[in-house]
């Protein structure tokens, strides 16, 4: 990364001098990223754990989340991150339609923090916006009725001037909201086999820690590696015909344009909103960071195929360079088994 960064030094003074016009084109293709062909897909996917809950005696669903700081192998050694329960992200929450839900969240880091329900339907004190800090040693425990269509959404802080730093050091989970006609539906359902949250994020490294420094251009930090549930180079052993995937773009900077290596079409069943009315078959989908998208992938047995994100069109000119609107990423392989 701090090679891009001269790169870019060098050809905005090329540019300014007025020459070297052959040198700065030169640099300039060379701001573009690739990891095409460049990945070694030989981790097995790490799949968030489904979180625990309980019944308590008014009938509402309670869950426990721990903010916490943690050590996380990226794939070149341990490196400090916070997390959820755990070193790095946090396990999935799930609750029906129609369920009051608790969720009683501690504060052990070493600042305030707060979470934010991100795409649910509830009232604005249970929201965890930055107007409602957790102290460090503190506990918040929002409680709101589960009253919205079934969804894919996510979870992370939101405290005033700090969101990025919290979520780029890992403090991010997924929180499924399930209701009767979702379940009737003939779409892959079971957790961690054939229905799977993909949350896509991208790391940069520098002196055996994550570098959280800002990218040139005022879009945050533009990560170099691509990392999903956390897993370094992943790949996903597929045993069905259809899988299911649930897109996170958890990324706090870079836009994605999902689609597979070998240009397969897919079914896209659901965003942010929850799912829609019938399949749409496309072969890609752009995600922003914090979208999120449901697809359906159809396999065949034996087969490998890489998910992988084209050039998104970030419009914007000279700065979707810098933006990463040119890069072209290896995400994750689906290895299918050889009878599904």
């Amino acid at each position: 990364m701090v090679r891009r960064l001269l790169i870019i030094a060098v050809v905005a003074v090329v540019l300014v001098c007025g020459g070297g016009v052959a040198l700065g084109g030169l640099l300039w293709q060379r701001l573009a990223l690739s990891t095409v062909g460049k990945v070694d897909f030989v981790n097995p996917l790490a799949v968030p754990p489904l979180a625990p809950s309980r019944v308590d005696e008014r009938g509402r669903r309670v869950f426990d989340l721990t903010a916490r700081a943690g050590r996380h192998d990226f794939g070149a050694g341990p490196v400090e991150t916070w997390g959820f329960n755990g070193d790095y992200l946090g396990p999935t929450l799930r609750a029906e339609r129609g369920e009051q839900v608790v969720v009683n969240v501690r504060n052990e880091l070493g600042e305030p923090t707060s979470v934010h329900w991100h795409g649910m339907h509830l009232p604005a004190t249970m929201d965890g916006g930055p107007h409602q800090p957790i102290a460090p040693g503190g506990t918040w425990s929002p409680t709101w009725r589960v009253d919205q269509p079934a969804a894919t959404l996510w979870y992370h802080p939101h405290p005033h001037g700090r969101t990025e730093s919290h979520v780029y050091r890992g403090l991010a989970g997924v929180f499924l909201v399930t209701d009767e006609d979702s379940a009737a539906l003939p779409l892959p359902a079971e957790y961690g086999v054939d229905d799977v949250p993909v949350i896509v994020q991208d790391k940069r490294f520098s002196g055996g820690r994550l570098d959280d420094r800002p990218s040139f251009g005022g879009v945050g930090i533009l990560g170099d590696t691509v990392v999903v549930n956390g897993t370094l180079g992943p790949y996903l052993d597929v045993t069905t015909e259809r899988v299911r995937l649930r897109l996170l773009n958890a990324s706090t900077g870079r836009s994605y344009d999902f689609g597979f290596a070998d240009g397969r079409e897919f079914a896209l069943v659901g965003t942010d909103g929850g799912l829609l009315e019938r399949p749409h078959p496309t072969t890609g989908i752009m995600l922003s960071p914090g979208e999120r998208a449901e697809i359906v992938v159809t396999m065949r047995p034996g087969e490998r195929v890489v998910l992988r994100s084209n050039p998104p069109d970030l419009k914007g000119g000279l700065m979707k360079r810098f933006s990463g609107g040119d890069d072209t990423l290896d995400i994750l392989e689906l290895r299918a088994a050889d009878r599904l």
